[in-house]
């Protein structure tokens, strides 16, 4: 009879307490369940200078960069959670920052309220020096060449702006106005230098939404994925807010060709997921093919002009859905392939594992986007 026993870890698989063993072969054993956690927040070693968070409900991650120009913070997590999350990012930099101990940078990776709602509560425990911006040669480490302006920056993708402040003016807003970025980007690629490393953001055109950021910290070797990944469940693609099924794989393919694996394809770069556990290139990639996988069963039964019912009762991904499928809402089977099925063409080509790019570069397929 197989045992494990759970790590300790706040993005485990199983149900049980940590340390305790668990029988996956009993009657009710559920190995995938999701990690429920004891309502605090908790601190990992990532790698490099960049520590993950963990606790937030649904598994979302915080990524954080400790260095003598400050903090740096990728996600903010729920805005109930924030005051905990707020309590361990002033104790690792008391611990793990320079002499400047003070929250410097936020960035969200997307607009999603478990990403951007501690953003007041985090921003305004922080700082700016006064016209120091990311990437503007500033000098965060030397606050006097500049005064000190009370509230950190908060940065993401035009995109998020945009979409908060037209749904605040419809009346549909996700988020108060104090929870909206300060400072925005439209790049495909923006680079800046903060705490003694690289630090990228990469912008996919359309991946779970039109506003994704994947942010690399190129010394520290780690990359904090946003949605692009979740290693707890199929990624949520929000077509209403542009997002596609190829879209998510062109980003993966990005993330896949952005990491380095380490001997014997383990370890390496440090990926960072939206939700759930650290990764590295490897698990990256058995999530890429995996979505693939999934992806062309669906096109090829929508070439057969296969209604969307007809295609769920089909179960393509049934050999998935135990191990990536919610039971509802977010992630579940349900909901991914019919994001799937809306975001592909009429008729349209079917990929191997072994294309490269995704997306044709002519893109020959009518009413097909180019990413």
């Amino acid at each position: 009879m197989l045992f494990v026993c759970i790590a300790a870890q706040a993005a485990g698989s199983s149900i049980s307490a940590a340390g305790e063993p668990v029988n996956l072969y009993a009657p009710d054993a559920h190995p995938y369940a999701p990690f429920q956690g004891d309502g605090e927040i908790h601190a990992w070693h990532a790698q490099g200078a960049v520590w993950l968070l963990a606790g937030e409900p649904g598994e979302s991650n915080v990524a954080v960069q400790f260095g003598n120009e400050g903090v740096l913070v990728v996600d903010t997590g729920t805005q109930a959670m924030a005051p905990r999350l707020l309590a361990q990012i002033l104790r690792l930099a008391q611990e793990h920052a320079g002499d400047q101990k003070a929250i410097r940078l936020v960035v969200n990776s997307n607009g999603r309220a478990d990403h951007i709602g501690g953003n007041r509560v985090i921003r305004e425990a922080g700082s700016t020096i006064a016209g120091a911006q990311a990437g503007a040669g500033f000098r965060f480490d030397r606050p006097d060449t500049a005064g000190i302006v009370p509230g950190a920056a908060v940065i993401a993708n035009q995109n998020v702006l945009t979409r908060l402040v037209t749904e605040a003016a419809s009346g549909a807003a996700q988020a108060a106005q104090a929870l909206w970025p300060t400072d925005t980007e439209d790049f495909d690629l923006y680079n800046t230098w903060f705490n003694g490393e690289a630090v990228r953001l990469f912008h996919p055109h359309s991946a779970n939404t039109d506003a994704q950021l994947m942010i690399q910290f190129r010394h520290s070797d780690v990359i904090a994925a946003g949605d692009v990944l979740d290693t707890t469940s199929y990624p949520l693609i929000d077509v209403a807010r542009g997002g596609s099924i190829d879209g998510e794989l062109v980003a993966l393919h990005q993330l896949i060709d952005l990491a380095v694996p380490a001997e014997r394809q383990e370890g390496g770069t440090v990926v960072i997921p939206g939700h759930g556990a650290l990764a590295d290139q490897s698990d990256v990639v058995h999530y890429a093919d995996m979505l693939t996988i999934i992806r062309d069963r669906v096109q090829f039964y929508k070439n057969q002009r296969k209604t969307l019912p007809q295609i769920l009762a089909l179960g393509v991904s049934a050999d998935y859905d135990q191990r990536f499928g919610a039971s509802d809402g977010h992630g579940s089977a349900g909901d991914f392939i019919s994001a799937v099925f809306r975001t592909l063409p009429a008729r349209g080509p079917v990929f191997s594992m072994q294309t490269v790019t995704l997306v044709p570069a002519g893109d020959r397929v009518a009413n097909k986007k180019l990413y």
